[in-house]
């Protein structure tokens, strides 16, 4: 009986070690076959044969795709772990600022990663690519900013990784036989997205949830403080923030959902910033109003 054992053991052990070599070929020539479509193909291969644990071959771009994307995510998880530690190594304000926008960047473009690679949410061949070259944009971004600043010959190296590569890897997968002309995508003249209240509220002059004013007549003298209140807010309605006549020197970072800023008129409210390169500031973070 265990001479039995033994010999079967010893049989699977053979059979095993004759078929994992071919099974391993079939493997990479499937992963070959499809890396080969795309701009980056050493590092689609290294990354699908190193980031997944069971890798099966695809039979559709798609399923490829999607895969290409979900090992894009998992590196772009990693590369956002490294970078939040190397603030501590810049040496200067315009390092740690341009490092700062790296991090905003990083965690939009996990999230558009997210969103494209999401069962519950219904994504499109045309929001795929369009998240996708956002994305990918994040990142030249972050560079961008080391680069204009001067500052690009320390921390930006350490933040060196292949998660460009491998969102332009996914993006080269698109079918764009599959995307929509722009032209479908608009409704009288508004994106399709707007839904028909909010075509409505563009159009009219709705109520104002509040009042800016500088010269004390509203509920607040800048727009930032109407922004605070905005923030406390419950319910998703849009918060109208009617902004009288005026020019107001500030720098606007809106990070809310359903704000609804409204102005005099081209000429009577002005938003008015003085962030540049030259003040230390990178062309991202210069926005004298922004939406993220």
């Amino acid at each position: 009986m265990a001479t039995n054992l033994v010999s079967s053991f010893f049989l699977c052990v053979s059979f095993a070690l004759f078929f994992s070599p071919a099974l391993s070929n079939i493997l990479n020539t499937g992963i070959d076959s499809w890396c080969k479509k795309t701009p980056y193909p050493e590092t689609c291969k290294y990354t699908l044969t190193h980031d997944q644990k069971s890798l099966s071959i695809p039979n559709k771009v798609s399923d490829f795709k999607k895969l290409a994307i979900q090992v894009a995510l998992k590196r772009a998880l990693k590369a956002q772990s490294h970078n939040k530690w190397l603030g501590q190594k810049c040496r200067n304000k315009k390092e740690k600022a341009a490092w700062a926008d790296c991090l905003s960047l990083y965690e939009d473009t996990i999230k558009l990663l997210n969103q494209t690679v999401d069962p519950a949410i219904k994504c499109t061949d045309y929001d795929s690519q369009t998240w996708l070259s956002t994305a990918l944009t994040n990142l030249d971004t972050c560079r961008a900013g080391f680069v204009e600043l001067g500052v690009s010959d320390f921390v930006l190296p350490l933040m060196s990784n292949n998660v460009s590569k491998l969102i332009s890897n996914s993006l080269s997968l698109g079918n764009s036989s599959n995307v929509p002309p722009v032209t479908n995508l608009y409704t009288e003249g508004f994106p399709s997205w707007v839904s028909p209240g909010d075509r409505k509220l563009l159009q009219s002059t709705p109520a104002a949830d509040v009042v800016v004013a500088q010269d004390g007549s509203g509920n607040y003298k800048t727009i930032k403080e109407a922004l605070d209140v905005a923030a406390k807010r419950s319910g998703s309605k849009r918060f109208v923030i009617h902004v009288k006549r005026g020019v107001y020197k500030e720098n606007l970072d809106i990070k809310l959902k359903n704000i609804f800023l409204l102005g005099d008129g081209l000429r009577y409210t002005i938003i008015t910033g003085s962030r540049s390169v030259v003040g230390g500031s990178t062309t991202f973070n210069s926005a004298t109003v922004g939406k993220s």
